[in-house]
């Protein structure tokens, strides 16, 4: 499939998972400025989120208590957090944008463009073809275990401690997506 049928799917599935909330609100002018060049499409993207995550014991595992792609507080995180088998983590991860780009030289100046905007750990994820995939990816991240089979190993206090932290890390996630924002729209300008 040609490089502008896989944009043109891509594109559809991107407005489907609009039309029904599935896309972070906060990335839809990134993502608009991305797809709007030639020479590239997103097809995955998170903006940051907070989360516990249960990872159930002997199963290989894993399942959401609660998430949030936004700043989080504490009372919703506390609220969720209830005893249950397994190992509970809190779990700050970093904006993550999947971005095909049509050929080497429009990866290496989209990643030229992401390390500039301070997404360091960004770097080209697959190769083909007829397409690469770049894999935009910063450094905030943050994980704790809070809960092993049912009892609390820190307290609320720590919790709220790392809730801060975490909406921290969101914080500069989000003026990293920003910086891409105004990075993109300067080559664009310069085309």
């Amino acid at each position: 499939m040609s490089f502008e049928r896989q944009k043109k799917t891509a594109l559809n599935n991107l407005e489907a998972s609009l039309n029904v909330g599935d896309v972070d609100p906060a990335l839809k002018p990134l993502l608009e400025a991305i797809n709007s060049f030639d020479r590239y499409y997103s097809t995955s993207s998170c903006s940051g989120r907070v989360a516990l995550l249960q990872d159930i014991k002997g199963k290989g595992e894993c399942r959401f208590l609660g998430k949030w792609h936004r700043r989080a507080t504490s009372d919703e995180v506390l609220r969720v957090l209830k005893p249950c088998d397994g190992v509970v983590w809190f779990r700050y991860e970093s904006p993550i944008l999947h971005v095909i780009a049509r050929d080497i030289k429009a990866a290496s100046e989209l990643l030229k463009a992401c390390r500039s905007a301070g997404f360091k750990r960004s770097g080209i994820q697959s190769m083909k073809e007829e397409r690469l995939m770049v894999e935009v990816l910063s450094t905030e991240r943050l994980d704790a275990p809070v809960m092993a089979d049912g009892i609390t190993l820190v307290s609320d206090e720590y919790i709220r401690y790392l809730v801060g932290q975490a909406n921290l890390k969101y914080d500069r996630g989000s003026s990293k997506l920003d910086k891409l924002l105004e990075c993109l729209k300067s080559v664009q300008a310069a085309i």
